[in-house]
């Protein structure tokens, strides 16, 4: 039954489809409307693509923006790791030199320990230590009088200056 009535409504739209048209009645007031109507749609259509266009544009720029703050926020981070690692290779460094002066420090004490245990072995031995006497260093002479003991004395080999100073 369904069967007859869809074979019923498609033969009646087919001979509907290729019936002849009623002919059109063209006056002046119904030619100016569809061209009004023709120019309303034209600009509604203008106004809603330079909207979506505006849309777009804000949709971009917002993307944008937000991409920039990923890469200052990814900036940080990576700015924030590379002193994070600065201050722990400067805490090593740090660990480092302790250690150091520890050491040095144990070193100078053993030193110590050393010179005290070798001084009261030469006191038991009846040594005294008596400190060494270091000879004065002799000023240089000047440089007139190492000239004229230059002259005097023949060639030498000290360095003699003529005014431009000694090398």
């Amino acid at each position: 039954m369904k069967r007859k009535i869809l074979v019923g409504v498609l033969i009646a739209a087919f001979f509907m489809a290729f019936a002849p048209a009623r002919q059109a009645v063209a006056d002046g007031a119904a030619s100016t409307r569809n061209i009004l109507l023709g120019i309303g749609a034209a600009a509604g259509t203008l106004i809603i693509i330079n909207h979506n266009k505006q849309v777009h544009e804000k949709y971009a720029q917002d993307a944008a923006t937000q991409a920039a703050l990923a890469n200052q926020r990814d900036n940080a981070q990576a700015a924030y790791k590379a002193e994070l690692k600065a201050y722990q290779n400067q805490v090593a460094v740090t660990d480092n030199l302790k250690r150091e002066v520890a050491l040095k420090d144990k070193v100078i004490a053993d030193q110590s320990s050393v010179i005290k245990q070798q001084k009261t072995q030469l006191a038991q031995m009846g040594v005294s230590a008596q400190p060494v006497a270091i000879a004065p260093v002799r000023a240089p002479a000047s440089n007139t009088a190492r000239a004229s003991r230059s002259v005097a004395s023949g060639p030498s080999s000290e360095m003699v200056s003529y005014g431009w100073g000694t090398l």
